[in-house]
This record gives structure tokens, C-alpha cells and sequence, in this order.
């Protein structure tokens, strides 16, 4: 069977290769409509003859191809380039129709709901931000439709322009029912409101996955550029999970909660002690932000509640109030950073969420705790992207699906 890669810029834990070109098949139209789309796609803007040249076709195979492409909406054949530094004809120019089609990603969380809409080359287009007013009479799944529906009317796109949805969401989620299973943080999302909602909207598909899961594919994406195939992802905020990278593949597990080390118990001081009513694992109320800023408010004497970023610009100064609770803080995490590090042995382990702002004060405490352990630690990065990896994860898994859906021919498509 012929072999066909994805536009490598789309692709995610594999190695470049060169599109496959069928020749002498009755595939022939097909496959190498898939190999031209992949090369237009890298480039936006090409010619018709680099075309040819870059994926070894005659170029009337070529302009067949894209009297293909162009009737299906994904290439427009332009003018010729007048502004070349040839000597002879200028050529002629394709360009990729990035706006045919559409993909949203989705970030639902007790504090708020974030939609990005982006083109089919992975440009954000759209990008709105609302607060969550929970308990006000309309329901979180309608809230996240009427959302989408008037950032989809801000740019003046209908929802059939619409090709892919994804939406992350806390807690356990079953990707391939659109299930939430279990959602201490926001309750009423549970079950399939997020999905049902959304499908009175748009006739797309619609994916549904835990928000820490998305996170770790954007930190991929987005982040720094990333090769290793061992990695783990940790979001660090009141609430605490991990996205595990194996063999350059995303590790779920039989449930898919692998790497919700938040409800970790094994590492936790009994001396502590547990709260049965909170929404808390017991690893989250050990070392979340809520702990970090409840002994800083203590370490301060008693001048009343502190926030993050107070903390962390009395951090920045050196004071040691703020200092004393990060290391604290970081030195209890540090236990469970060895855990992953004894199960998994990851070549980096990125920190990210609302922990991310402290920067190298919590990342030199946090080396600091783990040197003393008996096992080599691994690096250690703070993720570049916040918690906009979880966003920009959401718009990945779209773009990718949308590829393997629509652009890669269906005859040499890869499972």
C-alpha cells in the first residue's frame, strides 16, 4: 500500500516525510490531489511549475489536480506572479483557501468559557472570553452554544462554514461518547449537556476531552518546539493533573484519567488531614494554590488574605514571607513530581497554569527538592503558553482531525 504523510506543520509526534506521489494506479487523481493539497497547504502561495517540482508530477498532472481541488473549494488559481525575478512567462500562482472551512476550540471552566475560532491554515480568526455566571438559570452547555453562535456572527461565518468542534473541559471525560463521567468543579456539566447543546448549533463533528489532555497537545503545538517522546505535562493551579506523553503519543490510560495526579494520597502528610466535602483531591488541597496562598496569608502575620499575584511580586522582591510559602509548597509537590519520575522516567516535565507565573522562583525550589532524591531527575521547563495551551489544544485536535477527515485520500489514509 502507498505510503502518505500529512503536512508535516499539522502533524504531531512523527517524523518529516515527503508526500507520496501515485503513479500507474487507478488512484492516480486521488492520491496525488492529497500530495499537491499537502505542498499548497505548507506554502499558502505557490506556483503551478514548483508544484510540479516539489512533488515530482508532470505539470499537466498538476493543473488536472487542481481543477479538482479548486471545484471542491480548497485552491483558487490566481494570476500570474507579474512581481518574479524571471526572464521568461510569469508563473502561475495557487493559493490555498485557508477560508473554506472552519475549526473552533472550546475552553469551559468554572471561572469562565473561551471560543477560538480558527481558519483551515491554523490562524486564529476569532477569539472571545466570557465569565461563567453559574446558577443563573441558563444551563453551562447553552451558554457555551450561544457563545460560539455570536463568535461565529461577529465574523459574519455561518455555522455550516463549521468542519470540526473541540472542547475541553475539567474532570473525567469519555472522548468517544462525549461524556462527562465525573466533574467535582462544575457538576451540572456532567453527562453530555456540552455536546447536545453545541449540536443544535453545528452539524460537525463534535469531540468532547479532558481540558489537561487538550493542554498537553497545545503546549506541543504551541509551546516550545518539542521532539521529545517522553514527556509530561503538569497544570498546576487550585486543581492539579498531568497530560502523559509516551513513544511521542499521548498515554490516556483504560479510563482515560491517567495523570490525575491531583487525587494522589500516597504522598500526602496524614498529619494534613482530609476534608470529605471538598471538590479537592487530597493531593490538590496538599499542594494547589489554595494551600500556597493560605500559608503565605499565615507567613505574613496576619495582614489578611493574598493573591497570586501578590505573592509572586513579593516573591520577585525576596521577601521571605512569600518565598518561605513557595518553597513549602513546592517541596511537598516535589514528591509527586518524583512519583511521575520513578513510573515514567519523562526526558522533561513542563509546568504549567496558574504556578507557571511564579517563573524560576518556583522552578529553582522545585529543582532544589528533587535533587535530593536517589533517582536523576528530569528537566524541568515552565510551559510558554499558560493556560492558553488548553485553548490552542482544543483548535490542534480540530485541525487534525479535519485533515484526516477531509484532506488525506482516502485510499492510502493511515488508522
Amino acid at each position: 500500500m502507498l505510503a502518505y504523510s500529512k503536512f508535516s506543520g499539522m502533524t504531531e509526534g512523527a517524523a518529516h516525510m515527503e508526500p507520496a506521489v501515485a503513479v500507474g494506479t487507478k488512484f492516480m487523481q486521488e492520491v496525488n490531489s492529497a500530495a499537491i493539497l499537502a505542498q499548497l497547504r505548507a506554502a499558502g502561495r505557490i506556483s503551478v511549475s514548483s508544484l510540479a517540482q516539489r512533488t515530482g508530477l508532470s505539470r499537466q498532472a498538476v493543473t488536472r489536480s487542481l481543477t479538482v481541488l479548486e471545484s471542491a473549494g480548497y485552491a483558487e488559481i490566481t494570476g500570474p506572479d507579474r512581481e518574479a525575478n524571471t526572464s521568461g512567462r510569469p508563473p502561475q500562482m495557487v493559493r490555498f483557501c485557508a477560508e473554506a472551512g472552519y475549526a473552533v476550540g472550546i475552553d469551559v471552566n468554572p471561572h469562565g468559557i473561551r471560543v477560538i475560532v480558527a481558519d483551515l491554515a491554523g490562524e486564529t480568526v476569532g477569539d472571545t472570553r466570557t465569565v461563567l455566571t453559574r446558577g443563573s438559570g441558563t444551563s453551562i452547555g447553552a451558554a457555551v452554544r450561544d457563545q460560539v453562535a455570536d463568535t461565529l456572527a461577529d465574523m459574519a461565518v455561518t455555522p455550516d462554514k463549521v468542519w470540526h468542534v473541540s472542547v475541553a473541559t475539567p474532570g473525567i471525560v469519555d472522548p468517544v461518547t462525549g461524556v462527562v463521567t465525573l466533574i467535582p468543579s462544575m457538576p451540572e456539566a456532567a453527562g453530555n449537556a456540552l455536546v447536545s447543546e453545541l449540536r443544535e448549533l453545528v452539524s460537525c463533528p463534535i469531540y468532547l476531552d479532558n481540558d489537561v489532555k487538550l493542554a498537553t497537545k497545545g503546549e506541543r503545538w504551541r509551546g516550545e518546539p518539542r521532539k521529545e517522546d517522553a514527556l509530561v505535562f503538569i497544570d498546576w493551579g487550585e486543581r492539579i493533573g498531568a497530560g502523559i506523553v509516551l513513544h511521542g503519543e499521548l498515554y490516556r490510560g483504560a479510563s482515560n484519567d491517567a495523570g490525575d495526579i491531583g487525587y494522589l494520597d500516597l504522598v500526602v502528610d496524614p498529619a494534613h488531614g482530609t476534608d470529605a466535602d471538598s471538590e479537592l483531591g487530597p493531593f490538590e488541597r496538599w499542594t494547589g494554590t489554595g494551600e500556597l496562598l493560605a500559608i503565605a496569608a499565615a507567613n505574613r502575620d496576619g495582614e489578611g488574605p493574598v493573591t497570586l499575584t501578590e505573592l509572586n511580586d513579593a516573591a520577585q522582591r525576596g521577601e521571605d514571607w512569600a518565598l518561605s510559602a513557595v518553597r513549602t509548597v513546592t517541596a511537598r509537590f516535589a514528591k509527586g513530581v518524583a512519583a511521575l519520575r520513578a513510573l515514567l522516567d519523562p526526558e522533561v516535565v513542563v509546568i504549567g497554569g496558574d504556578m507557571a507565573a511564579l517563573g524560576s522562583v518556583m522552578l529553582d525550589a522545585l529543582e532544589e527538592a528533587l535533587s535530593n532524591g536517589p533517582l536523576r531527575p528530569p528537566r524541568l521547563e515552565i510551559s510558554r503558553l499558560g493556560s492558553e495551551a488548553i485553548a490552542q489544544g482544543a483548535i490542534r485536535h480540530s485541525l487534525t482531525a479535519i485533515e484526516r477527515e477531509r484532506f488525506e485520500s482516502p485510499s492510502v489514509r493511515r488508522e
